[in-house]
């Protein structure tokens, strides 16, 4: 271009059909500036390979009197044979970019009906030979995992053949300490500062998390990474689509092409966990930051925080807000309507606890009506595990003997301490993995919703319960999922 008696080369690394690329941009200003006479190219695909875009330049490139000449075709814009190859070259650099989209086509339906893993895999997993395996590349060493002569040891080892006998943690591990960080603290905010804080990272211009062999997660990044299908044994296609203005949009995650199980001895997630997160980061979407404690209590959900979102006005059908103050000493948080007083005349607040007791109180009825409903017919799903049973019956020997014993007493505490946790951990287990009615049902005993924690109130309360409806300083109505609305008793 230079002998040819280019002055001013622009050069862009962009898709041709692209209109927004910033040197194509700049070309287009310099000529509506009047500082171009003459536009000289290799090639017409090297300007654009879309036709309309074409016609567009030459319109403008006419308007204002400027030339163009491309090289290998010996054309010149000035004259009508040029003008006429222009158009029939354009015709062709389009069609070779439609025929190039429609082989990229058919290689994908290809490797979908191959079941080919995808050329890019989440953090954490690698592809070899077209399916997906952990990643057990070496990637770093904590400074706790070093060894207490690291210095001889590090000097030692100059074999790369030695490299994997060196401490380190491989990617795969890392993924899956990530995954554990967030399955712990129940947010992507909270998991990000804990990783960020173990593993000391900082803020960088990475481009994509561990291919470039840089440790760094945005939020974002994160909740799409933990909710890939990979990283649970499935393969999937079809996540994106291209818009109308050209740019490659994310579908929704139903119309994916998801074949599952196809690599299930080499996922980074346990049985249950994707569920899990799903449902974990829906609800934080829906509950906001309010779900979360302060900062020195962001290891779970604060009290209450299921409720948010979910409490409606019973005069108006607007949704209700909460106020009041939260201290680690004092609580006192309520809801009320937030057009009370300015259109609507619901103007009594309900507090927190009295929300949770006729929650509690409507479940245990509509528990005890479910198993009557059913009858003899169907089996009550079990409630006691077998360890629970074997703690409970050493709790009622000890409780058998008369006169207080220190040593007995402790012994009692630590049973009943026991007893609390195992109730707990099966609540968590049983119920997160049953519908609706199966969860409401089971618990036809008081004390499954009275030793909920916090964390569980989320995952439990939030998929059976859909709106919880106030008026005059009472809970009117509670609606739960596929059920009409229920009244609780007063």
């Amino acid at each position: 271009m230079k002998d040819a008696g280019a002055k001013h080369i622009l050069c862009d690394v962009e898709k041709g059909k692209k209109d927004e690329r910033l040197q194509y941009q700049e070309l287009i200003q310099l000529v509506e500036a009047g500082k171009v006479r003459k536009v000289i190219i290799t090639r017409i695909d090297r300007i654009t390979r879309s036709l309309p875009t074409l016609r567009k330049i030459v319109d403008i490139l006419q308007k204002y009197d400027v030339n163009l000449v491309i090289l290998d075709q010996k054309l010149d814009l000035s004259t009508p044979q040029g003008k006429l190859m222009l158009n029939m070259l354009g015709v062709l650099a389009e069609w070779e970019v439609d025929l190039l989209s429609e082989r990229i086509k058919r290689g994908k339906e290809h490797q979908r009906k191959q079941v080919w893993a995808n050329g890019s895999c989440p953090f954490g997993l690698i592809v070899i030979e077209r399916k997906y395996f952990l990643d057990l590349t070496p990637f770093l060493c904590l400074l706790t995992d070093r060894p207490e002569n690291y210095r001889d040891f590090y000097s030692n080892a100059i074999d790369e053949n030695a490299i994997s006998d060196l401490p380190h943690r491989t990617v795969a591990e890392i993924a899956r300490d990530c995954i554990e960080i967030f399955l712990q603290v129940k947010g992507v905010t909270p998991a990000l500062k804990k990783i960020f804080e173990k593993y000391g990272i900082c803020k960088t211009k990475a481009k994509s998390n561990g291919t470039d062999k840089v440790f760094h997660w945005s939020k974002p990044g994160f909740s799409l990474w933990l909710q890939n299908p990979v990283l649970d044994g499935h393969t999937s296609y079809s996540k994106y689509e291209q818009s109308i203005d050209g740019k490659r949009r994310r579908k929704p995650r139903d119309q994916w092409h998801i074949i599952r199980n196809t690599h299930l001895d080499q996922r980074l997630l346990r049985d249950g966990e994707a569920e899990e997160i799903q449902h974990t980061i829906q609800a934080n979407i829906q509950m906001c930051g309010g779900a979360f404690g302060t900062t020195q209590r962001q290891e779970g959900y604060r009290p209450y925080a299921y409720q948010i979102g979910l409490v409606y006005c019973g005069e108006c059908g607007s949704r209700c807000t909460h106020k009041g103050v939260y201290t680690s000493s004092y609580q006192y948080r309520y809801y009320a309507c937030r057009h009370a007083g300015v259109g609507c005349k619901n103007s009594k607040n309900v507090l927190q606890p009295d929300i949770e007791e006729a929650l509690i109180t409507t479940l245990l009825e509509k528990s005890q009506n479910l198993t009557q409903e059913q009858g003899n017919t169907t089996q009550v799903l079990p409630f006691k595990t077998e360890r629970l049973q074997q703690l409970e019956g050493q709790l009622a020997f000890l409780e058998q003997f008369p006169g207080f014993n220190p040593g007995a007493e402790e012994l009692k505490a630590d049973l009943k301490r026991q007893i609390e946790e195992e109730i707990n951990f099966f609540q968590s287990q049983c119920l997160k993995d049953k519908t609706v009615e199966e969860i409401i049902r089971v618990g036809n005993n008081l004390g499954v919703w009275r030793t909920l924690s916090n964390n569980e109130k989320v995952q439990i309360y939030r998929r059976i319960v859909h709106r919880i409806f106030l008026r005059d300083g009472q809970v009117e109505s509670i609606v739960f999922k596929n059920s009409p609305a229920v009244k609780p008793e007063n």
